[in-house]
């Protein structure tokens, strides 16, 4: 029996370690999105069922799933953790939301967001990943398409509104920031 317990005990502490260290390697930890917080994301974007959102670091899909449950927007999750992908991917088959919900295993950074009527993001502002999305949401996403932050916030983008932890940006008209202006550096 010890090593069947051996056995039992080492892959739950790979599943815990994995669980919470995991932000280490891929570059979120897990932080359970509320479903107060998902209702005011989709308040905050205008969600409505002809919207198209996309989660950039959806994690486990809360928030992709939430608002297509309650709203019906059309969502893309988008996550480069695979595990966190093919859990996400069980919870929107058993959910029935397939029609509703896609998650792309890739990094978002090489995602198109041309379609994008809203996108929400939760991502660290001390690295220059925050700089590197605000300039392909600008080369990407129509003026006027918005853009939530939880918590982190982009440092050269002037918010439209902060709510709490969560802060509201429009892209804006005519503006486009270069890989060779001072803000790309």
């Amino acid at each position: 029996m010890l090593p069947l317990q051996s056995i039992l005990l080492f892959s739950l502490a790979g599943f815990i370690g994995y669980f919470f260290l995991s932000g280490f390697i891929w570059g979120a930890g897990y932080y359970p999105t509320s479903k107060k917080e998902i209702d005011s994301v989709a308040k905050l974007l205008q969600l409505d069922s002809s919207s198209r959102f996309y989660d950039l670091g959806s994690g486990y899909g809360r928030m992709v799933v939430g608002i297509a449950e309650k709203y019906g927007a059309t969502c893309a999750g988008v996550e480069i953790d695979p595990i966190k992908c093919w859990w996400t991917r069980q919870v929107v088959k058993k959910k029935k939301l397939s029609s509703k919900v896609k998650i792309l295993n890739s990094n978002f950074l090489n995602v198109d967001l041309r379609d994008a009527d809203g996108i929400f993001v939760f991502l660290s502002s001390e690295t220059k990943i925050m700089q590197k999305l605000q300039n392909k949401l600008f080369d990407e996403l129509k003026p006027g398409t918005r853009v939530v932050s939880y918590v982190h916030r982009f440092k050269s983008w002037t918010p439209d509104l902060v709510e709490g932890k969560l802060t509201l940006y429009s892209v804006p008209q005519n503006l486009k920031i270069t890989k060779d202006s001072p803000e790309a550096a």
